[in-house]
């Protein structure tokens, strides 16, 4: 008998760890349900996922890389059960592709690539020299190196240009200006709707392109959920001979992904993305691609346990298998089975079905916000002529973005975030910052005031989210509207920014580390 995918869906979220939590203040009566609309920052877990790992430990909890017993045999095997549906997740080709887990999700992801593309040692060659590297020291590099670097030399300088966009988050900005430098980063603009300028994309690789490396563009905004054409982007990249990554973390959370559809040019050829963003909080980031390309090169990441052949005092042979020498030391075992979970049980619902759920509610929720005058809402809300996952951000008239998150949360337990959400320039392009104010934001903020920040208000949601969700927010902000002056009476911001009540009234901790020993010890 078929399986009822959207009834999957339903038992999948219905039950999910920290979600329902009782709040003496809000809630004296006992556990009530607060509105989580922060999934993009971090996404909370089904607690089938918990149970799939808390099984696992009990099961077969050991080091993996082992034979010598059952434990480690069935722990090597859930880790590599877990790289397959990833990978399978994401559309890969698993006789071609690599899936790569890295630390700090998909920043480590991306920065692993940075350094792969553009070793640290050659780096002065494009970075330090942007109009050509002397001879000499061209020369002596190619001696130290030999063959082994000859051709990431050549293809370095060859290529030293990245382009990427003014929408990135900053882990897809940062590791390129450190792997080639400012001079040979080039950002796509935006237009004013929040939509990338494909156009503008266009310009850049017609004239640069012989010269660009790499195309870096996020799937989905973290600040408007808006879906970037990446398979269009990938014909553009690929007909100039650069390659594309895409930046999966807030994409393959909430759509299908195929990083290859089968048509002509339009393959991905590198894809991050950061598993507690996928319903595995406390997991590991991976990066998806053609890594065995770098095979029999030297290790890009941390050298240690389990990476090499044989060890002497004198030398040592890596492994030629990338995901052997590049996942040194003990790994995060629980973190990647909780991913394998995850992907495995999308799988079987089927992201299809998730977007299509997902995608109700983004109309709910645009539809929603907009019905409030006093509620600016950036990007375009025209979801057939720019389709959006669950991120929508927001400014309500007269009253700063860290205000209104506090009070949703103390008064509310509406759980959203603001500020700027690690995408500065996109921010600034959307609230539209002239370059004098922006500069005067720049200088305060890098003496530490951060009281008048720009930024925004965020609410993203996931398959735990509800409709009761969106119109508990709704309700939250037309209260806020209605009651401003008390409100704007009741809080001020201090110097890093945040919104404190002035009466020093605060809710209690939910969680403390000793408070949790201390009830364990006196049980």
């Amino acid at each position: 008998m078929p399986l009822d995918r959207q009834v999957l869906l339903d038992r999948f979220a219905h039950d999910v760890i920290g979600l329902e939590r009782r709040d003496p203040v809000l809630s004296p009566e006992g556990a009530a349900r607060r509105v989580y609309l922060d999934t993009t920052a971090t996404a909370l877990m089904p607690r089938a996922v918990w149970d799939g790992v808390a099984a696992y430990l009990e099961a077969a909890s050991a080091n993996s890389h082992t034979d010598a017993h059952r434990a480690g045999r069935d722990t090597t095997a859930a880790i590599e059960d877990s790289r397959h549906a990833i990978g399978r997740l994401v559309g890969y080709d698993a006789g071609r592709d690599v899936v790569l887990f890295t630390s700090n999700g998909a920043t480590g992801a991306i920065n692993f690539l940075a350094r792969a593309l553009f070793p640290p040692e050659l780096r002065p060659l494009v970075k330090r020299f942007p109009t050509g590297a002397p001879a000499p020291f061209v020369a002596a590099l190619r001696d130290v190196l030999g063959d082994r670097g000859r051709g990431a030399i050549d293809e370095m300088m060859r290529r030293p240009i990245i382009i990427t966009t003014t929408m990135e988050h900053h882990s897809n900005l940062l590791p390129w200006m450190e792997a080639v430098g400012h001079d040979n980063v080039r950002a796509v603009r935006v237009r004013p709707d929040g939509t990338l300028d494909v156009d503008h994309l266009a310009e850049m690789l017609k004239a640069f392109g012989a010269q660009v490396r790499l195309v870096a563009v996020t799937g989905v905004s973290n600040v408007t959920g808006i879906h970037n054409p990446v398979h269009e982007i990938a014909r553009m990249a690929h007909a100039v001979g650069a390659e594309i990554l895409v930046d999966g973390a807030q994409w393959v959370p909430h759509a299908p992904v195929h990083m290859h559809p089968g048509q002509a040019g339009a393959d991905i050829d590198y894809l991050v993305l950061s598993g507690h963003k996928l319903y595995a909080p406390g997991s590991r980031g991976a990066l998806i691609g053609r890594l065995a390309t770098l095979s029999g090169c030297r290790c890009v990441t941390d050298v240690g346990g389990g990476i090499t052949e044989y060890v002497t005092i004198d030398d040592y042979a890596l492994k030629d298998k990338v995901t052997a020498r590049e996942e040194a030391g003990t790994p995060n075992i629980p973190g990647t089975i909780a991913m394998g979970l995850v992907a495995e049980t999308l799988l079987t619902i089927g992201m299809d079905v998730v977007a299509e759920a997902e995608e109700r509610l983004t109309r709910a929720l645009l539809d929603r916000l907009g019905r409030i005058d006093e509620v600016m809402v950036y990007g375009t809300a025209d979801l057939r002529a720019a389709p959006r996952a669950g991120v929508v951000s927001f400014n309500v008239e007269g009253i700063d973005h860290g205000l209104v998150a506090a009070y949703l949360d103390d008064e509310h337990n509406i759980a959203v975030r603001n500020g700027c959400f690690c995408a500065q320039p996109y921010v600034r392009e959307l609230l539209a910052l002239h370059c004098d104010i922006a500069a005067r934001y720049n200088r305060a903020m890098a003496d530490g005031d951060r009281r008048d920040m720009p930024g925004m208000v965020r609410a993203s949601l996931g398959i735990y989210s509800r409709p009761d969700d969106i119109a508990a927010l709704g309700d939250a902000l037309e209260r806020l509207v209605r009651d401003r002056e008390r409100v704007l009476a009741s809080y001020q911001a201090d110097r890093d920014g945040t919104w404190r009540r002035r009466d020093g009234a605060e809710a209690p901790s939910t969680f403390a580390i000793g408070d949790a020993v201390r009830r364990w010890a006196e049980a």
